[in-house]
């Protein structure tokens, strides 16, 4: 790898918006090139990393930042991730380039790309669950700022908060669960987590673990906009200046499950069966997801919310797929499945969306109904390309990954049944149901925009003025439209390739070479179904959308419970109702909070001020008006002068009493006395030896009777 390559991956795009920022005031219009150079450098950091993870082992680099110890991660998975990513991020900032042209604020929108795709290459690099945190914030503060960067639309600005508001639930949720795992294991390191999970076995002995699985799964469900947190990411897409963002944060949510999934497995297979919980849970929120957010793009007209109810459905795939794994006996084939579906969706979604706003750039409107005038080869071919990859059209890249999925559910199901686990037995023959019924609907809602948009049908669209695409647009939309294609048309040729690069995660060899792909996933239940399934939903699409024999509005009009779905259908399962019913009420619970604690306060203080300012009268009154009257004193300043007048007349008293007879008469005795002694004194000095002999020996006896004295004063004590 090149040197300090999976910390230049991250570094390098935080370097590039700080450049943006210093230009945003003198030469805006240059940092687009920043941009694009600062990301080209992390798509080049990434890619270097592939030989390293070829020839040996993870490499795992710590750095220390007192208090904190930083490290990045360099294992299979996240290599891949780190190199789909900055490709596709690369591809998207060419493109952005020619879609923002003429923009005013196109220093802050650098700013916060950079800023985005610097946090989300923090993800996927990150060695530690501490800078993955950080680097999931990050991503999720940046969204909400894209979501309202045209915040003089009052409706926009509103998306952003509404965006901040449902991501901060699986952020908190999140935060939550990395504590608890660092109070039990010691360590957010994940290699550490992975090689030794007596931390899974504390968290059972202590009674939360399945409260910190819990809190993970929902971390994860807000990013990756799951049933019920997938509002966020319609309107995200909708209002967002650059639909890759959103699109990309979604795949955070199902790469950290990925990323932690085999210290989950290895803590199952161990003994500690509370997980077996965890692995249902993220099965049936997969199954739920898939199909209730497939249902919801079945009729909407605008058609970047098409495509983000299409991606939470694809993600819940992945979801179910990581799921199986965690319950199989075989962990290879469901996590497999689950990584490879996020890898390849990646650029199968990214070619729908950048196709999409290449369209409704030419056309001014994002509405389906308004981009069927839209001529462009390049927009139609990338629009069959995606459509054809995700309903599953033999043999792109969709038929391999959805029967795949679905062949591990039916394994599932079969293995529990030899082994009488019938709820077991039950999951994984409704996970095969559920996935089989979503291919339906995808079949449906795919067909229906592939012939909105490229129809030969009149939609009224050819009247509208088409502009002229950018070169840069025209560019990025062709390179990753021939990348898909390539990608979408060798799938039996990567998968084995795939299976042996993250053969040091999974640990056992599957489907090594194509014969193994083709006899796994051709000749099964889910092959036969799935073509029927999606002969099922091509066909009323086909009589509806291409035909128009019946058209909707017949339809709707002649049966009632079509009327209904499609009403429950286009208000998005009256989500935005629920969130804002309960919006309202913690606005009324708020309020009341306010009457209860802040208005007692405030009555509290009122009634303390009350009964201080009629204290403070009655005491004027009493005192400063009326006077003391035992005392005869009109009021407080006629006490004081009267209490000064005592005060000189007792000093005047005092003064030649005490001060001049008692005290200077002692100051004068006391110098007179003195002078008499010392005269004295100097009478006995009459310069006669004799005398002195004799005061000498006066002094010796006094001596010595002073010691006997004391001697047998110091007898009598103890």
């Amino acid at each position: 790898m090149l040197p300090y390559a999976p910390w230049l991956a991250w570094i390098v795009p935080f370097l590039g918006s700080a450049v943006t920022l210093v230009l945003a005031t003198t030469q805006a219009e240059r940092s687009n090139q920043v941009a694009i150079a600062s990301i080209g450098l992390s798509a080049l950091f990434s890619f270097s990393l592939v030989p390293d993870v070829l020839n040996g082992t993870p490499i795992n680099t710590r750095v220390q930042v007192p208090p904190f110890e930083i490290s990045v991660l360099v294992d299979p998975l996240n290599v891949v991730m780190a190199c789909v990513v900055s490709f596709i991020s690369l591809l998207v900032a060419i493109f952005s380039a020619g879609y923002m042209r003429g923009e005013a604020s196109i220093a802050r929108f650098w700013f916060l790309i950079q800023l985005f795709i610097g946090g989300y290459m923090i993800i996927v690099l990150s060695g530690d669950l501490l800078l993955t945190f950080i680097g999931w914030e990050i991503v999720g503060l940046t969204c909400m700022a894209l979501a309202s960067f045209w915040y003089g639309d009052p409706t926009k600005s509103r998306i952003g908060l509404k965006t901040g508001l449902l991501l901060r639930i699986g952020d908190v949720a999140l935060l939550g669960s990395f504590l608890a795992i660092y109070a039990s294991a010691g360590t957010l390191r994940i290699v550490d987590l992975q090689q030794n999970t007596d931390w899974l076995v504390q968290l059972s002995q202590s009674g939360i673990l399945l409260v910190t699985t819990s809190l993970f799964l929902v971390g994860v469900m807000g990013k990756a906009a799951q049933f019920p947190l997938q509002e966020w990411l319609p309107d995200m897409l909708r209002a967002s200046p650059s639909c890759f963002n959103a699109l990309t944060e979604c795949f955070a949510g199902p790469f950290l499950l990925a990323r932690l999934l085999p210290a989950f497995y290895k803590g199952y297979t161990s003994g500690v069966v509370e997980l077996a919980t965890f692995y249902q849970s993220i099965i049936w929120i997969g199954l739920i997801s898939t199909f209730v957010t497939a249902f919801l793009a079945v009729s909407q007209t605008n058609v970047f919310k098409l495509l983000a109810f299409s991606v939470s459905s694809v993600i819940g795939y992945m979801l179910t797929a990581l799921g199986l794994a965690g319950l199989s006996t075989d962990f290879a084939p469901g996590y497999l499945a689950g990584t490879f579906l996020l890898a390849v969706d990646a650029f199968i979604s990214g070619l729908l969306f950048l196709t999409a706003a290449y369209m409704a750039y030419m056309v001014g409107s994002d509405d389906i109904r308004d981009m069927g005038g839209v001529t462009s080869k390049l927009a139609h071919r990338g629009i069959e390309v995606g459509v054809f990859a995700m309903i599953g059209i033999p043999p792109l890249s969709g038929f391999w990954c959805t029967n795949w999925i679905q062949a591990v559910a039916v394994d599932l199901a079969a293995e529990a049944g030899k082994t009488g686990h019938h709820l077991l037995m039950f999951s994984g023959y409704m996970a095969f149901l559920f996935l089989i019924g979503t291919g339906v609907i995808t079949a449906f809602y795919g067909l229906r925009l592939l012939w909105t948009l490229c129809g030969t049908h009149d939609s009224g669209a050819e009247a509208k003025t088409v502009k002229r695409a950018p070169r840069l647009m025209h560019f990025a939309l062709l390179t990753l439209l021939l990348v898909t294609m390539l990608i979408d048309f060798t799938v039996p040729l990567l998968i084995p390739m795939f299976t042996r690069f993250l053969a040091p995660i999974v640990g056992v060899p599957f489907l090594e070479n194509v014969f193994d792909v083709g006899w796994y996933l051709v000749p099964s239940l889910s092959t036969v179904l799935g073509l029927a399934t999606l002969a099922v939903g091509i066909y009323p699409a086909y009589r509806i959308y291409l035909t128009r024999n019946p058209v909707p509005e017949t339809l709707l009009a002649k049966y009632p419970l079509l009327t209904v779905l499609h009403t429950i259908s286009v208000n998005q399962l009256y989500m935005d109702a629920f969130f804002h019913r309960i919006a309202r009420h913690v606005i009324t619970f708020s309020r009341a909070i306010h009457d209860c604690v802040e208005g007692g306060l405030n009555r509290f203080t009122s009634r303390l001020a009350r009964h201080v300012l009629s204290t403070a009268r009655s005491s004027y009154k009493h005192l400063e008006v009326e006077g003391i009257t035992r005392w005869e004193i009109k009021g407080l300043n006629e006490g004081f002068d009267v209490m000064v007048q005592n005060v000189l007349s007792l000093a005047q008293w005092a003064y030649p009493r005490l001060e001049l007879q008692r005290f200077e008469g002692f100051n004068k005795i006391v110098p007179r006395g003195i002078t008499r002694l010392t005269e004295w004194v100097r009478n006995l000095h009459t310069g006669v030896l004799s005398y002195n002999m004799l005061a000498v020996l006066g002094g010796i006896i006094l001596m010595l009777v002073a010691v006997l004295f004391s001697v047998r004063l110091m007898e009598g004590f103890p």
